[in-house]
C-alpha cells in the first residue's frame, strides 16, 4: 500500500497538502535499469502522473550511488576526480549527486535554522578562494554564531585580483578583465544580502541587540549604514557592529574566533579551497553548492568539540538550541525523501545557491539547472 502526503505537481491544489481521503490511483508501471519496476500513479485533482521515484532523492538518475559514502569522501578533503576514481564514477556524475545532496541540505537548513537561539552574537567574515584562475578571487561572506559556531548563511562575490602583481601578471589581467563583466560593489552587496537574512530571522529585540562582529572592511561598514536593519533602529531595537583588526592573533580570545575557526576547517576539509593546490573550483555555482553541503554537514553532523569525552556527541546545531530529536529526524530524510523547492521557504541567499544562479568568469551566463531541481 503506497501513501503520499502531497501531489508532486507544483501547480496542483494538493501540492502543499493532500487530504486523508484517496486522491490518487494506480496508473501502471515502468521498467528501469537502475531501479527495476517502478509503480506509477495519477492524481485525481490535476490529472498528472507520478511514480515512487518522483519522491526519491535519485529521481531521474540513471545510476545508483551510495550517498553516505559520497558525503563522507566529500567532507574528507577528496577532490571531485579523486571521489570519481574511488567510487567508479565520472566527474559529472559526482557533481550531479553532490548537487542533489546540497539541495537536500539547503532544505534541511531552511527548516531548522529558525529554531536556533536568537540571542547569540553573529560573526561575519569573508572566506577568500578563487574560481577558474587566481585572477578571479571569490570572496564568500559567511555568517556564523559566535559561541555555538552554527553557520547561518553565506553569500558570494567575484572581484578583481588585488595586491602586487608582476609585469607578466598585469599583462595577463589586462587581457582577461575586458572579457568579464564584474559586478559593482560585489563585496558590499554580499554583506548586504546577509544583513537581509538576519533582519528577517534574527531581528534585534528589547534588551537584546543584534551584535555583528566583523573585520575592518569599509565595504561592510557602508553596507550596514545603508541597510534597513540599521536605519530602522529605535530605542529598544539596536544593532551594534564590533570591528576587529585582521592583524590580531587568531586565538580563542579573538572576537572573530568562530569565523577564523571555520576558515581553517574549510581550508582543511575542502580540496578545492586548499592553498597552493592544483585543485580549485572551475565553476562558481558548483563550488558554492559543494560549500553549502559542507557547511550544513558541519552544522548538523559534526561534533561541536572533537576533543570532548566520547559520550558528548552534541553537534553545532544542538549547541545553538535546536532539539536533538528534530535534527536526527531531519537527517534521516536527507538521504531519502526528495526536497521540493516549491514546498520550502529559502532566504534569497540560499535560494540562489539552490538555483545555481552564479556566473562563472569567462563563461558569460549562469549554469543550466535540470527541470526536476525546480520541483
Amino acid at each position: 500500500m503506497y501513501s503520499f502526503s502531497f501531489c508532486p505537481n507544483s501547480f496542483c491544489s494538493l501540492h502543499m497538502e493532500a487530504p486523508l481521503s484517496p486522491w490518487f490511483s494506480k496508473d501502471g508501471f515502468h521498467r528501469t535499469k537502475a531501479f527495476g519496476v517502478v509503480p506509477r500513479f495519477i492524481c485525481h485533482a490535476c490529472g498528472k502522473t507520478f511514480s515512487t521515484q518522483t519522491f526519491a532523492l535519485d529521481y531521474y538518475a540513471k545510476k545508483v550511488v551510495d550517498y553516505h559514502d559520497l558525503l563522507g569522501r566529500h567532507r574528507g578533503s577528496m577532490s571531485l576526480r579523486g571521489i570519481g576514481r574511488a567510487m567508479g564514477l565520472n566527474c559529472a556524475t559526482v557533481q550531479n549527486r553532490l548537487d542533489r545532496l546540497a539541495r537536500q541540505s539547503l532544505a534541511l537548513h531552511a527548516e531548522l535554522r529558525s529554531r536556533a537561539a536568537q540571542r547569540e552574537d553573529v560573526c561575519i567574515d569573508g572566506f577568500v578562494s578563487f574560481d577558474v584562475s587566481q585572477f578571479f578571487p571569490s570572496e564568500i561572506a559567511i555568517a556564523i554564531t559566535a559561541e555555538s559556531r552554527f553557520v547561518l548563511d553565506l553569500a558570494q562575490a567575484t572581484r578583481r585580483r588585488s595586491g602586487t602583481m608582476t609585469t607578466s601578471q598585469k599583462r595577463r589581467a589586462a587581457a582577461l578583465y575586458p572579457r568579464v563583466s564584474f559586478e559593482r560593489a560585489a563585496v558590499e552587496r554580499s554583506f548586504r544580502d546577509l544583513l537581509g537574512s538576519l533582519e528577517a530571522e534574527r531581528p534585534p529585540e528589547p534588551r537584546h541587540p543584534l551584535v555583528l562582529i566583523t573585520d575592518e572592511k569599509k565595504e561592510y561598514e557602508r553596507a550596514l549604514v545603508r541597510s534597513s536593519l540599521w536605519r530602522n533602529q529605535d530605542g529598544e531595537h539596536r544593532v551594534a557592529q564590533v570591528r576587529v583588526s585582521s592583524r590580531l592573533p587568531r586565538t580563542f580570545s579573538n572576537p572573530l574566533f568562530a569565523s577564523n575557526y571555520l576558515d581553517r576547517e574549510i581550508r582543511k576539509d575542502q580540496a578545492n579551497h586548499h592553498r597552493e593546490s592544483t585543485c580549485f573550483s572551475r565553476n562558481v555555482a558548483n563550488g558554492m553548492s559543494r560549500l553549502a553541503l559542507y557547511l550544513v554537514d558541519h552544522n548538523y553532523r559534526k561534533r561541536y568539540l572533537i576533543k570532548a569525552p566520547p559520550e558528548d556527541r552534541r553537534v553545532h546545531g544542538e549547541i545553538a538550541g535546536i532539539d536533538r530529536r528534530l535534527i536526527e529526524r531531519s537527517l534521516r530524510r536527507l538521504f531519502t525523501a526528495r526536497a521540493f523547492l516549491s514546498r520550502i521557504r529559502l532566504p534569497p541567499t540560499l535560494e540562489r545557491i539552490w538555483r545555481k544562479d552564479f556566473v562563472t568568469p569567462l563563461k558569460g551566463k549562469p549554469e543550466r539547472l535540470p527541470a526536476y531541481a525546480f520541483g
